[in-house]
Order: structure tokens, then sequence, then C-alpha cells
């Protein structure tokens, strides 16, 4: 409940910063009031969609990942796969977009295999919800094979409400190490 009304009270303290905004640039810009009443208007418009995890679309959405975890540690890629929208993409760190489900599961057939990744566990949801559009924020740790920590890192999703079903339609994730700045 608190990231809501943390949610609640952002937007409307932006929407107080717009509007005072545009009484300030009224005499200015002519193109920049209309760009500050428009973001205005936007945000006045648009509901608060964070949710609780006790909602019913908000604990879908965390099943999704929980699913995840399940197939990866039984080691089903294909089951993971199909929680991917047919034109999803992975956005993986420091690599180009894998578009596509066929794509996603060749890339985790080198990445998530059996016998280098032994399971997941996400945690630490933050999750964001309307009629048919979702966005979930999480922590996650890898595990190998022995149940060992092998990465810790966050993970954003965009997920797509397709036959009442939650699927993942963009996935973004990067590792909590620090950067490699020897380059």
């Amino acid at each position: 409940m608190a990231v809501v009304r943390s949610f609640e009270t952002q937007c409307r303290s932006l929407q107080r910063a717009f509007i005072t905004g545009i009484f300030a640039m009224r005499f200015t810009k002519p193109l920049s009031s209309f760009l500050g009443a428009s973001m205005a208007f936007v945000l006045q418009c648009a509901p608060a969609m964070a949710t609780s995890t006790q909602s019913p679309d908000a604990a879908a959405v965390k099943a999704v990942t929980e699913q995840f975890a399940a197939d990866l540690a039984k080691g089903d890629l294909e089951a993971i796969s199909r929680l991917y929208t047919d034109d999803a993409r992975l956005l993986p760190p420091n690599a180009d977009p894998i578009s596509g489900r066929a794509a996603i599961l060749a890339y985790f057939e080198k990445t998530l295999r059996p016998d280098l990744v032994g399971g997941a566990t996400f945690y630490h949801y933050e999750i964001y919800s309307g009629e048919n559009t979702a966005a979930s924020l999480s922590q996650i740790k890898m595990l190998d094979t022995k149940g060992q920590v092998i990465e810790r890192g966050k993970q954003t999703i965009i997920l797509l409400k397709q036959d009442g079903k939650w699927k993942i339609h963009r996935d973004m994730w990067s590792d909590n190490s620090p950067a490699n700045t020897t380059n």
C-alpha cells in the first residue's frame, strides 16, 4: 500500500509542478507552453496505477515470474519461452535486443542451460498494472546447480494481458556487480 501512496503523491507533486510551470511559461515560448500543458493534461488524466501485491492482477503478474523461477528450476526452457508474447523482446545487458519467442528460446538455451543455472529467486516486487498492461520491477538472485548465488541483479518486465493471461512482452535485467571500467 505504501507504493500506491508514494506513487499517487509523486503524481500530485508532478501535476502541481507542471501546472505551475505552464503559467510561468505562458508568456515565453508558445511551443513550450503547449508541451507543458500537454504533459499536465496527461498526468491529470492518468490514474495512479501502482497496486499492492494483494490485487488479483498484481498477484497474477507476480505469478509469471514465480512460474519462470519454477520452470528454470526444472530446466524447462521451452516452458519459460511460453511465458513470453510471440513478439516479445529481451534486452539483456551489454548485448543487442533479442526479438521473438524462438530467438528468446535460443538465447536461453545458451545462457540458462540446466548445467549452468540451477534456479532463480525473485523478491522485492514493485508492480504497476492497468487493464491490459503491467510493469514489474524486482530483485533477482540466480543460483548455480548447487543452490549457491552466482548473480544478484534487478529485472524490469512489461507484460501484456493476452486471452486473459499475463505474458512477458519486454524483459530487461542487469547484474548488481560493479561495472567494468577498465576499457
